[in-house]
């Protein structure tokens, strides 16, 4: 029994070395921390199939240059140039975009022929609230020390105080605030614990209602909710956006330590009531089935909040209030949040109008 027991467990062991090194050697999983470092994969060009959003091309191509980030390479020192580097969560990223249809990418197509010597890349990371933009500062964009940033920030840091495991597997530390969370970030500096918490990620990321789905808006039921339930709903809010606020501040001080010009967008969605132009859907009451406890006007009240905290810094730094600018209109959406190939270019055009003038404004002032 006993013989057979440390067979078993020798087996095992063996097995999960081999499922180890194969990982280590090749992950199909993008990947953005290896033993728990935060590591941007480089040099990655791949041409994947779309089987999942209907309404986006089912051939993608999706490349990360030699700086981990989406875009061309520099053609000189960045701190010469006219850089603009793109922070944020999945609506910065664009996983599900081809490179050349991302919103970074047609914005920096349509500033180049007013702006001279321009570069923009996108440093955007599915999944990161400002937990992970901290991080993605400290270590790679202070070093680079590009002369803008652009912050599209929110809806990764609803009813979010302490890191996601987005962010929190990608701190190269060992946790020690529980047995739970040691053995977590433990498991995470190895391949096959990664793994497995990318995975685990996703499906709390469907539970949120952020996973990257193709939505039938005709197919969504309506739900109403006590007055009293809304504005509990909302009241719970209120320490997230302190913490929210913190983390915004120490970001924008990081960029002016750095002589880096920060602009902060507020963050668009779908959320709020309005009757949809494309389907002549009334949207107010609408819920997705990944995240009942909120309909749409709820989702709206709660995602105005952080958008108000952004809104507050107008008095520190740039804020463009994409919010207000982008049209709620499902043409431009392939879900409640992610922009589709007709959403990023219209942020691309709203964006345009916004920094042309002001980084010529910005330009003549000091901090």
């Amino acid at each position: 029994m006993i013989k057979n027991l440390k067979a078993l467990l020798f087996g095992l062991l063996v097995a999960l070395v081999l499922c180890e090194i194969v990982l280590r050697i090749y992950n199909p999983f993008t990947n953005f921390t290896k033993q728990g470092k935060l590591v941007l994969p480089a040099n990655q060009q791949t041409v994947f199939d779309n089987q999942w959003i209907k309404q986006l091309d089912t051939k993608i191509c999706y490349s990360r240059n030699a700086l981990g980030f989406r875009g061309p390479m520099p053609t000189d020192s960045i701190q010469k140039l006219n850089s603009i580097i793109t922070v944020g969560g999945s609506t910065t990223e664009c996983r599900f975009l081809s490179d050349s249809t991302t919103w970074p990418f047609l914005l920096g197509e349509k500033l180049k022929d007013s702006i001279p010597n321009l570069w923009v890349n996108n440093a955007g990371i599915d999944g990161h609230s400002t937990f992970g933009h901290l991080l993605l500062m400290k270590e790679y964009i202070s070093k680079l020390k590009p002369k803008y940033v652009l912050l599209l920030t929110g809806v990764n840091d609803v009813e979010t105080e302490k890191p996601e495991q987005f962010d929190l597997m990608n701190e190269n530390k060992l946790q020690y605030g529980s047995v739970k969370a040691f053995i977590k970030s433990l498991l995470n500096k190895t391949e096959i614990g990664a793994t497995v918490f990318q995975l685990y990620n996703i499906r709390s990321a469907y539970k949120k209602g952020l996973i990257h789905k193709d939505v039938d808006f005709k197919q969504l039921r309506d739900t109403t909710y006590t007055t009293a339930y809304i504005q509990e709903a909302i009241a719970r809010q209120k320490n997230h956006l302190i913490g929210y606020h913190s983390r915004l501040q120490e970001i924008i001080s990081i960029c002016k330590a750095n002589q880096i010009q920060p602009i902060l967008l507020t963050q668009p969605s779908l959320y709020g009531s309005y009757t949809d132009s494309t389907t002549g859907i009334k949207m107010d009451l609408k819920f997705h089935e990944s995240n009942p406890g909120k309909n749409n006007l709820l989702q709206e009240q709660v995602l105005e909040e952080y958008n108000n905290v952004v809104r507050a810094f107008s008095t520190q730094v740039t804020v463009i209030d994409l919010a207000k600018l982008m049209p709620k209109n499902t043409l431009y959406y392939y879900d409640f949040i992610h922009f589709n190939k007709q959403g990023a270019a219209k942020v691309a055009e709203i964006l345009n109008k916004e920094i042309e003038s002001r980084i010529t404004q910005i330009n003549t002032d000091q901090y």
